[in-house]
């Protein structure tokens, strides 16, 4: 709902009611994330830059956007559950905290709800809830840039407002003109064959995209697939086949989970991205290709190789350039992002698809242990179960939703593709270590301390994803609480 639906912008209406970058990369400050409004999802998501500004000051109006005046920044939102002076965030001992301004529905954070007569300190990963509209918190990232980044409704949506996986399609950027053998690494799910589409499409060459998921083929007819036969070159082979590499001649063959493919062709795609030359089956002799190979694997390939699985001549050739394809759990800044997108994909207009509260809660604060394609099918079901009517809007409620978001506890039954339970997951911590363990431990501790609890930090300080520091701190017991209010 918006301003246009013949709602006055000064008045509040209470819950319950119907309705790219340049430079070296470096350490940014903390950030404000607008992910979505979900009476309204016409509202693009936005990224405020908080660094410059001492108080930032949230409320409603009759369009979204933000305007600075000296050290303050006002955020306005068309969102008419909230009011027009909602919520105070302000810098403190280089600290950021949020109170209530007496609105008629709250601020909540976290489902905790802020005082009007004091502060709740922001944590990094906080979701802010104003209204319908909800935020997410930052306390700092590494990007390219501390630019403000508000699109216009009309305009398109930007590739991520993540900073990390901003750098990351950067460096894909660069990469995408030069000739190199490139390695894509993620989780199953995570968008690794976008990324390699992204890539060809930049690349500029002239020939196709060809997808080959390795996983999938049996290795009785994984030669055959790949490099083709002559005629004669057994038994029913009446013609001759031109196999998928050739098939992307000029192109780009893209080989998704290469890890599964057999060794003894290994051999024979080792010569293929050396040499440029192919045999088919039958054949005695070798003909030219011009192709470019993206590998993609949710698997250590490092691993393999010590377990004689992959060959190490091979690795070295398609691992030396790698991108990684961030889990959606460590870019949530960019749920809003995917939403939009998903739903745009789907048969029923965006303008007729709203959230309540509460499912739209559940979406955002969801681990999605299997990532946009479980985010996909999700929001797909919930639309066609939510079935706008004739002139209506597809209103999706919690009951639409699986019972996998709807059950924090399920997302336990998928098991994380490294061998960790999700983040959600709880256990008790392990007590009997060994002694790299505790070595590990300690230094987990101790850049914890040095970073007052700042997770974000540690993970930067240690070359470690924000998942894996919190795994390490669920493993160990390791009280972060305390961490924070240590004092030297």
């Amino acid at each position: 709902m918006g301003p246009q639906d013949g709602r006055d912008a000064t008045t509040t209406l209470e819950h319950g009611q119907p309705g790219g970058s340049h430079g070296a990369p470096r350490a940014l400050g903390p950030i404000l994330f607008r992910l979505l409004c979900g009476d309204d999802l016409s509202q693009p998501p936005a990224r405020y830059a908080l660094a410059p500004f001492r108080d930032l000051e949230i409320g409603r109006a009759a369009s979204a956007g933000a305007a600075a005046s000296g050290e303050t920044l006002r955020v306005d939102v068309r969102d008419p559950f909230a009011s027009s002076r909602h919520a105070h965030l302000e810098r403190s001992n280089g600290a950021w905290g949020v109170r209530d301004e007496g609105s008629k529905n709250g601020t909540l954070i976290n489902d905790q709800r802020a005082p009007t007569d004091g502060q709740i300190p922001l944590r990094d990963g906080d979701l802010i809830e104003i209204g319908h509209t909800f935020f997410l918190f930052r306390t700092g990232a590494r990007g390219l840039s501390e630019s403000n980044l508000e699109p216009s409704p009309g305009e398109d949506d930007p590739p991520t407002l993540c900073p990390e996986w901003d750098l990351e399609l950067a460096k894909a950027a660069r990469l995408s003109r030069t000739a190199h053998e490139i390695l894509i690494q993620g989780e199953s799910g995570a968008g690794k064959e976008v990324l390699a589409r992204f890539l060809h499409d930049r690349s500029r060459r002239p020939g196709p995209l060809v997808s080959v998921n390795c996983a999938a083929l049996p290795e009785t007819l994984f030669e055959d697939e790949l490099f083709g036969h002559v005629r004669g070159a057994f038994s029913g082979a009446q013609g001759e086949r031109q196999g998928l590499i050739r098939s992307a001649d000029g192109g780009t063959l893209f080989l998704d989970e290469v890890g599964e493919m057999p060794l003894g062709l290994q051999v024979k795609l080792l010569r293929v991205v050396e040499d440029h030359q192919v045999r088919p089956l039958g054949s005695e002799r070798e003909l030219a290709v011009d192709v470019r190979v993206v590998a993609a694997t949710h698997r250590n390939l490092s691993d393999l190789v010590e377990q004689g699985k992959f060959r190490q001549d091979l690795l070295a050739r398609l691992g030396l350039l790698g991108l990684r394809v961030p889990p959606l759990r460590e870019r949530r800044e960019d749920l809003g992002l995917l939403i939009r997108a998903v739903l745009r994909a789907g048969t029923t207009p965006l303008d007729r698809i709203a959230f309540e509260l509460d499912a739209l809660r559940l979406v955002l604060r969801h681990p999605w242990p299997l990532n946009v394609r479980e985010l996909r099918r999700s929001l797909l079901a919930a639309v066609d179960l939510a079935g706008a009517e004739e002139g209506a809007t597809a209103r999706i409620s919690p009951h639409h939703l699986p019972q996998a978001v709807r059950d924090p506890r399920s997302s336990e039954a998928f098991p994380d593709p490294e061998g960790e339970p999700a983040p959600s997951a709880r256990r008790e911590p392990k007590t009997d270590l060994t002694d790299a363990e505790r070595e590990l431990r300690e230094s987990v501790v101790e850049h914890l301390r040095r970073a007052k609890g700042n997770v974000s930090d540690v993970a930067r300080q240690m070359g470690k994803g924000r998942t894996q520091i919190q795994r390490w701190i669920a493993r160990f017991g390791i009280d972060v609480e305390a961490l924070r209010r240590f004092k030297e």
